[in-house]
C-alpha cells in the first residue's frame, strides 16, 4: 500500500484542523483537546529549568557591582561622613557662639559666605612645591589672596536634590589658600606645599554622631608628597581616636573645616611627651577638577 505524498498529507491535515475550528460544535472537540493536555506536562519540566536558569543568571548579574560604582559608594559614604562631621563641627561653635554673645543675630557662623567655583586647570610642575591653577571663566566676581579653597565634592545625581551653600561646603575639605591672583587665573597654595602653615585642632567622630574635639592647637605644616606634618603634639591623638585635623573658625574661614586626618603617630625622641604627626588629605589633591573659593562677606 503507498503512503499518501507529504503535499496530499498536508493538505489533509489541514482540513481536518478547519473543520474543527470552524464547522464542527465545540462540544464535540473538547474533549479531543483533552487527549492532548498530558504533552504539556512534558513541557513542564523545560520551563521550570529555564525559569530557574534565568532567576539564577538574574541574581548573578545583580550580585556583582562594579568597580566604578563601588568606587562611586565609597566616595559618597565619605562625603556624607565629612558633611556631618562639619555640621556637627558648625553646630557646637554656635551654641559657644551663642552662650558668649550679648545679642542675638540669629544667623549661624557660615550665613555670610558665597563661593567661586572655579575648574582647576592645572598643577605645580616643581616637586619640591604643591599648588595648583584654577580659572576665572565668566565669573563676574574673582578672588582674593588668602581665601580658603575647598574641594568641590561630588553631589547626587537625583534630579529632586536641590544643593545649598552648606551642602557644597562641608561635603568637600579645606585643600589649601589663594596665593596669587591674577586677571584670568589664580594659583592655590595646597595644605601640602612645604611652604603651608596652619593652625589646627583634632576631632573625632563618636559612635552617636557627636563629635569629640581636643582642647590644643597646634601648627600644621605641609611635608610636601601629598602629607603634611604636626610637630610636638602633646598627645597620641591617632591612638586615642582623634584622626580628624580640622582647620578652626577664623576671619578668613567663617565655618571650621577637616582638611585631612592622622595617618600615623611617632613618639619623639628628644620628648617623650610629645609626639609628631603625618597627616594626610582626604583624597589625593592632584585629582581635584574643581574647587570652591570661599568669600567671607561682612555681616549687615
Amino acid at each position: 500500500m503507498q503512503l499518501p505524498s507529504k503535499t496530499v498529507s498536508f493538505w489533509v491535515l489541514m482540513g481536518i484542523s478547519a473543520l474543527a475550528a470552524f464547522v464542527l460544535p465545540s462540544r464535540w472537540t473538547t474533549p479531543g483537546r483533552g487527549l492532548f493536555q498530558p504533552l504539556a506536562l512534558l513541557q513542564w519540566p523545560t520551563k521550570w529549568l529555564a525559569a530557574r536558569g534565568h532567576s539564577a543568571l538574574g541574581q548573578e548579574d545583580s550580585e556583582p557591582v562594579p568597580t566604578s560604582r563601588a568606587q562611586a559608594l565609597q566616595r559618597e559614604n565619605e562625603q556624607l561622613r565629612r558633611q556631618i562631621i562639619h555640621q556637627q563641627l558648625a553646630w557646637q561653635e554656635t551654641q559657644l557662639r551663642l552662650a558668649e554673645l550679648t545679642r542675638l543675630t540669629g544667623q549661624l557662623p557660615d550665613s555670610h559666605i558665597r563661593i567661586v567655583i572655579a575648574p582647576v586647570v592645572g598643577f605645580d610642575a616643581n616637586p619640591r612645591r604643591a599648588t595648583l591653577l584654577i580659572a576665572r571663566g565668566q565669573q563676574p566676581q574673582w578672588v582674593e589672596v588668602g581665601q580658603w579653597v575647598v574641594a568641590a565634592g561630588d553631589l547626587p545625581t537625583d534630579s529632586d536634590f536641590e544643593p545649598t551653600l552648606r551642602d557644597l561646603i562641608y561635603r568637600g575639605w579645606a585643600v589649601g589658600r589663594v596665593s596669587e591672583v591674577h586677571p584670568q587665573s589664580a594659583r592655590v597654595q595646597l595644605t601640602t606645599d612645604p611652604a603651608f602653615r596652619t593652625p589646627v585642632r583634632f576631632a573625632g567622630l563618636l559612635a552617636d554622631g557627636t563629635v569629640q574635639m581636643a582642647p590644643e592647637r597646634c601648627m600644621l605644616q605641609g611635608a610636601g608628597g601629598q602629607t603634611m606634618r604636626i610637630s610636638q603634639a602633646t598627645g597620641d591623638y591617632y591612638e586615642s581616636g582623634l584622626r580628624i585635623v580640622m582647620v578652626p573658625s577664623s576671619p578668613e574661614l567663617p565655618t571650621p573645616l577637616t582638611l585631612g586626618r592622622i595617618e600615623r603617630a611617632t613618639r619623639r625622641d628628644d620628648s617623650a611627651q610629645h609626639f609628631d604627626l603625618v597627616v594626610i588629605p582626604w583624597a589625593p589633591l592632584d585629582q581635584l577638577t574643581h574647587v570652591y573659593v570661599l568669600l567671607a562677606t561682612s555681616e549687615d
